[in-house]
């Protein structure tokens, strides 16, 4: 096909285009309309003829079609452009985009032509855009972080009132100039080198924390989010970043960090050794510490196993009272241990524990306190008190005892020599002398009892210990006084010195032979018991809650009354007459228990007898 197109084919194009075309009069009046009206207006363009086209026109947007309508006789060459909303046959609202020309005067049209184009779609995608525009441009404006846009040479395109504030500066002493400029003389080295990596290596995005000086001279530390700019070629054109002060935060990790250098210090500097232990390895400790078991630092880090460092025979019982931290037990633990040096001697060590955090995992946190010095004092002062002790009991066996025995017993040899010729009476002397000896070799057991002893705690068997001591009791307690044995079938094994629960059971049972001038019965009872948090033996001695193996021992005496029971465990403190006590007995038994670890407790009445209680921590688990 060539040449201009056929009248026909021109009507054709109308008739199929998409636009709605109407044909009005000078009146307004619509005189045709093409087959895209329905399309439009949702009517047939039989149903427009004859109606005005400001009537298709929704009431409010009219003026503006009037308005329209003027200029095109006006100025009958320029064609008229407007947007109004118009009433769709379904109801609803439509944005239509009008096109009109004044063809009135042109013989072949002889009309107003005007081109209708549904733009309702185009409308709510610009109002979207718009009302999305309106709403990042209030974010970017109302921003309480900085916000800036940089050419590819690092100069400011735009900045957000934020920007302007933070520095200090109005919008036009801003724009034109580097970011770098802002930045502390000291530090604008590293900025650029990090952005240059970040442009050459193609990363999308970076973080960076840097000082600011603003005009006032103030420095601000920003911590900057940058994302690079590119073009449809992907070439760096420049780099959008937000910034936000972080002036506070830098200030405070500042002051963390002294107060870290700080502690840490009087950590370092400190007289007790401090462990940190995770998995059983030793993870830090301090100069103490190291100097405590005559290692380096290095060399304890190294180690394989902390409790290498631990004697043998306490092991059980650091592993028993670590068992008691964490969740559901106790916050801290306190026991006497001893550790092994790398010269191979021991000390004795006050160690507290409790659960802690290394490099964000649980740990173990313990501090050390040397106290062999201690212990050997504390061991002397026992001695030194038992040895008095003895002295006075010694003293009276010289003075009630030993002379009169001497006496028998010399007596008893010169009569062995007259009564040689009569059997019968040679024999009873010989008695005599069997029974003095037999008071001697007594004697000789007390003395052997009280003498000095390494202290070894051991685990032990309390039903053991209780049938030990009362075959030497029994002798002790004389034959007006009934000692009776209430054990458990079986109760769980404690840490302890032998000697030591020896003697503080012998000491109880004295006691209660003591309170029974007259005779009676003394009970020695033993079971396996579980203390809780809220126990009063537990509140009372400020120990762990948890199993405990129990000691008792009551008699039916004369009993005590509040004020005695509230020293009864006082040093040198005593209800008997001058001469007849030392006050040490009691005393030792407190000492005793509360160097096991346990507690101890005692209920009496007046003429109702008395009623001690010994609660010694029981091994359990890997240490039973």
């Amino acid at each position: 096909m060539s040449g201009a197109p056929t009248a026909d084919q021109r009507g054709s194009l109308i008739d199929f285009s998409v636009d709605a075309v109407v044909l009005a009069d000078a009146d307004g009046i619509v005189r045709w309309a093409n087959a895209a009206t329905p399309g439009v207006f949702g009517h047939e363009a039989a149903d427009l003829t004859g109606l005005r086209v400001g009537d298709l026109i929704e009431s409010g947007d009219r003026p503006g079609w009037q308005q329209l309508s003027r200029a095109l006789f006006d100025q009958p060459d320029v064609p008229g452009r407007g947007t109004f909303r118009v009433r769709h046959k379904d109801g609803g609202l439509r944005w239509i985009e009008a096109v009109a020309r004044n063809l009135l005067h042109e013989r072949r049209v002889g009309s107003i032509v005007i081109y209708f184009r549904d733009v309702t779609d185009r409308r709510a995608t610009e109002e979207a855009l718009k009302a999305s525009e309106d709403r990042y441009g209030h974010l970017f404006y109302s921003a309480a972080d900085i916000i800036f846009e940089a050419d590819a040479e690092g100069y400011f395109r735009f900045v957000n009132p934020q920007t302007l504030r933070v520095f200090e500066y109005a919008a036009d002493e801003v724009i034109g100039r580097r970011f770098t400029e802002f930045i502390r003389v000291d530090y604008r080295p590293q900025i650029l080198h990090h952005y240059y990596r970040q442009t050459t290596e193609q990363q999308p995005n970076s973080y960076i924390e840097f000082p600011a000086i603003t005009k006032s001279g103030r420095e601000v530390w920003l911590g900057q989010n940058a994302w690079l700019i590119t073009d449809a070629t992907g070439k760096f054109i420049g780099m959008q970043a937000v910034a936000r002060d972080i002036t506070e935060r830098r200030g405070a990790e500042e002051a963390l960090r002294a107060a870290e250098a700080k502690f840490r210090g009087l950590v370092e500097q400190s007289l007790m050794g401090v462990y940190i232990t995770q998995n059983e390895r030793l993870v830090y400790l301090n100069p103490k510490a190291a100097e405590l078991l005559g290692y380096t630092q290095q060399e304890l880090l190294d180690a394989p196993n902390a409790f290498a460092f631990i004697h043998e025979q306490d092991r059980a019982l650091v592993n028993d009272q670590l068992s008691r931290l964490g969740p559901g037990g106790v916050p801290s633990v306190q026991m006497t241990v001893r550790g092994i040096r790398k010269d191979g001697e021991s000390i004795q060590a006050e160690v507290y524990c409790s659960v802690t955090e290394f490099g964000g995992q649980p740990a173990i946190l313990a501090t050390v306190n040397d106290i062999s010095d201690r212990v050997k004092l504390e061991d002397q002062l026992r001695q030194a008190q038992k040895m008095e002790a003895i002295g006075r009991l010694a003293g009276g066996i010289a003075h009630d005892f030993n002379n009169p025995l001497t006496a028998i017993r010399g007596n008893a040899e010169l009569m062995s020599h007259r009564v040689k010729a009569d059997p019968a009476m040679a024999a009873e002397v010989d008695e005599i002398l069997h029974a003095a000896d037999r008071a001697a070799s007594l004697t000789r057991q007390l003395l052997a009892f009280s003498r000095k002893q390494v202290l070894q705690p051991v685990a032990l068997d309390l039903n053991e210990i209780v049938g030990t001591v009362s075959r030497m009791a029994r002798r002790l307690i004389g034959t007006e006084v009934q000692l009776r044995l209430d054990v458990a079938e079986a109760v769980l094994q404690v840490l302890a010195d032998p000697a030591q629960v020896e003697q503080l059971l012998l000491n109880l049972i004295v006691n209660a032979r003591d309170a029974m001038p007259s005779g009676g019965m003394i009970t020695v009872h033993t079971a396996n018991v579980r203390l809780h948090t809220q126990s009063p033996e537990i509140l009372q001695a400020g120990i762990a809650p948890g199993p405990f193996v129990l000691l008792a021992v009551s008699d039916n005496g004369i009993g005590m009354d509040q004020a005695t029971q509230a020293r009864i465990f006082e040093p040198f403190f005593t209800t008997k007459e001058t001469g007849r006590g030392t006050g040490l007995g009691l005393s030792t038994v407190y000492g005793v228990v509360r160097q096991t670890g346990g507690a101890i407790t005692v209920t009496s009445e007046r003429g109702k007898g008395a009623t001690f209680r010994v609660y010694l921590p029981a091994m359990t688990g890997e240490t039973q």
